[in-house]
C-alpha cells in the first residue's frame, strides 16, 4: 500500500516540478525592459555608384534614386558618402560606412615575382 501511495504522490507532484525546468536546447528570451524608448531603425546604405550626374544607392537592400520611397521615408539627396532620407518630416544622413579596402592605381609595367621571372 505504501508503494502504490508514493507511486501516486511522484505522479501528481511531477507536472509541478517540470514547469520550473528550462529546455537547455530553447536560445534565452529577449529581455524586456519596461519603461524604455524604443528607437527607430534606419535602413542601412551598404553602396553608391556615381557615373556622370546619376547618382544611384543601395539602400536597405534596394536600388534607389532621389525620389525613391523607402521605410516610409524618402530619398532627398544622393552623394559619394551617403544619402539623405526624410522621414515623418525629419531628415537623416545615411552615411555609407568606410570600408577596409584599399585600392591602389594599377602597375604601368609587367608584373614581376620575387625571383625575376616575368
Amino acid at each position: 500500500m505504501r508503494g502504490h501511495i508514493a507511486l501516486a504522490w511522484m505522479l501528481i507532484s511531477t507536472p509541478g516540478l517540470a514547469e520550473g525546468l528550462r529546455d537547455p536546447m530553447r536560445p534565452p528570451a529577449p529581455a524586456v525592459t519596461r519603461g524604455a524608448a524604443v528607437h527607430d531603425s534606419f535602413p542601412a546604405v551598404s553602396a553608391i555608384f556615381v557615373a556622370g550626374d546619376t547618382r544611384t544607392a543601395v539602400v536597405g537592400g534596394r536600388l534607389v534614386r532621389v525620389g525613391d520611397e523607402i521605410d516610409e521615408g524618402k530619398i532627398e539627396a544622393v552623394s559619394a558618402g551617403g544619402v539623405i532620407w526624410r522621414r515623418r518630416g525629419v531628415a537623416h544622413e545615411l552615411l555609407l560606412p568606410r570600408s577596409s579596402f584599399s585600392f591602389k592605381k594599377a602597375a604601368t609595367g609587367p608584373a614581376r615575382t620575387d625571383n625575376g621571372v616575368q
